[in-house]
């Protein structure tokens, strides 16, 4: 039985996913951040054929025009074909500001993916210190179980010869239901957070290894990447508005078109030319617009200035959440060190209550009471040092740090 055991904890092991490749995996098959790589790709392509537009454009076409009766002096069939080609000379630099503007926002749709990322290793690494954590309180609650289970059997004999009451027995037989009921609970908690977590990663998760996080030392925080988003935003915005300002610059083409006819059923006299080539050079400029693109880039400016606003915030959040991370770690390694005395006393009292018990000189209710006490004591400490993981991970979350770097194989 010993071998048979010790073979499923060994393959269990070695089927282990191991948090940082469980991350890697994450981040490049989440459906959301596959799709935020998607959109941050949109912008250059936009880019590229604005950068295609300096080209010269060709077209070619043909008609035909037949005319009942001919009329006199005239063809009455007519045959054109044509080749006519395009380049804009000047636009403004409307397509310089605008091809910065597309650089912009790849930028800022990129940090935005970036952010999604980060956010969802931090949701990834806390599932994964949760499932720990209900594990932990449910090996408690079976280890109880344990102890209810041997109890009640030589309680039932006991009563059976008299030398307990029904009290004692119908006492056990209830926690032993209420510690049934909270195994199933736990369990379905279990399946809810192993489910989630299968979404987050983009695979079925069977097992966990034991990875750990380092907690965090001579650490520089860095901007966070939804602050330069909004950065990258406004660059986007500004160069959006000189474009605007480029319609009231002149615009100047350059178009040459070759033309060529022949004609059917006309005199022969008067239609001797059978070609035409047409050069054109054309500058125009807005000079009125009932100031219709001034209130688009006032409009632009306004947004630009609400973003500021926003990055300004967002910065003042960030520090306020680096201190409250920093408060908060501390906070728990004092709850580790309570919990851990916590456990120790509640063993031994509940070791000394047991063989008291035993003895007749403790009752059922103190012995349940210790052993709850003790059952309750061990998922504290368990639970107190799961969180302090996701803490530090919260902070290299809030300091804009690539948690993979921080962590470690047992």
């Amino acid at each position: 039985m010993k071998k048979l055991l010790l073979s499923v904890v060994l393959i269990l092991s070695v089927n282990a996913e191991n948090l940082k490749s469980v991350l890697n995996y994450a981040i490049t098959h989440n459906e959301l951040a596959i799709s935020k790589d998607i959109t941050a790709k949109q912008p250059l392509m936009e880019s590229k054929s604005l950068k295609k537009d300096y080209y010269p454009k060709v077209y070619i076409g043909g008609a035909y025009q037949r005319i009942d009766p001919v009329p006199f002096g005239k063809p009455g069939d007519t045959y054109t074909g044509f080749v006519r080609v395009f380049v804009n000379l000047y636009d403004g630099n409307k397509k310089k500001y605008q091809i910065k503007s597309k650089k912009f926002q790849f930028e800022s749709l990129n940090y935005q993916s970036k952010s999604y990322k980060k956010q969802l290793e931090f949701n990834i690494v806390n599932l994964y210190f949760n499932i720990k954590s209900l594990k932990a309180q449910l090996k408690a609650l079976k280890t109880a179980k344990e102890y209810l289970l041997a109890e009640y059997k030589r309680v039932e004999n006991s009563y059976k010869q008299g030398l307990v009451t029904e009290y004692d027995v119908k006492k056990i037989e209830a926690s032993l239901f209420n510690t049934n009921y909270q195994i199933e609970n736990l369990k379905y908690q279990l399946s809810e957070l192993k489910s989630n977590l299968n979404l987050y990663v983009g695979k079925k998760i069977n097992n966990i290894d034991n990875s750990f996080i380092l907690a965090p030392k001579n650490i520089k925080p860095k901007t966070l990447d939804n602050i330069k988003a909004l950065n990258a935003q406004m660059k986007e915005i500004e160069y959006s508005a000189k474009s605007l300002d480029s319609v009231y610059k002149p615009q100047i083409n350059l178009e040459d078109s070759y033309s060529l006819y022949k004609y059917g059923r006309d005199d022969k006299v008067l239609y001797e030319e059978d070609n035409q080539n047409q050069l054109s050079l054309t500058i125009n400029m807005l000079i009125f617009d009932n100031n219709s693109l001034k209130t688009q880039k006032e409009a632009l400016l306004v947004q630009k200035l609400s973003l500021k606003k926003q990055i300004d915030y967002y910065k003042k959040e960030q520090n306020k959440n680096l201190k409250l991370v920093l408060l908060n770690i501390k906070t728990i390694k004092t709850q580790i060190l309570s919990a851990q005395k916590s456990l120790e006393a509640a063993n031994i009292a509940f070791e000394m209550i047991s063989n008291k018990y035993h003895i007749g000189e403790a009752t059922v209710v103190d012995y349940l009471d210790a052993l709850n006490q003790k059952t309750n004591a061990l998922a504290e400490y368990k639970v107190a040092l799961y969180r302090l993981q996701v803490a530090y991970a919260n902070y290299y979350l809030n300091a804009n740090c690539d948690i993979k770097k921080y962590i470690k194989e047992k």
